[in-house]
């Protein structure tokens, strides 16, 4: 993806999980979870790896950089929520993708 259009994304996707979540979630936190799941992807080969497992995946490598990755912090369910609304960005910017259901 291109590297404006990935910023523009994490903007976007910050500013939806923040409302549907009702806290703050910031932009640098959605780059790190799209760098980790490209990732992912790559070191896998499974393009359509669904939500549940792919967040599984994502909280180790969050946690092993620091992040911290409990109750009151990033949680799985910000994660999830960050790759249902990443699923929509991708959708509008003419790349969908296609994950299996978790």
């Amino acid at each position: 993806m291109d590297k404006r259009i990935a910023e523009e994304g994490a903007d976007w996707i910050a500013e939806m999980v923040s409302e549907d979540l009702g806290g703050f979630v910031p932009a640098e936190l959605v780059d790190l979870v799209m760098e980790f799941e490209h990732r992912v992807r790559q070191e896998t080969g499974d393009e359509q790896m669904g939500h549940h497992a792919m967040t599984e995946r994502l909280v180790l490598m969050l946690e092993e950089d620091g992040v911290p990755v409990k109750e009151g912090a990033v949680t799985p369910t910000v994660i999830e929520e960050i790759l249902h609304w990443e699923d929509e960005f991708l959708a509008m910017a003419g790349q969908p993708r296609t994950v299996r259901p978790s």
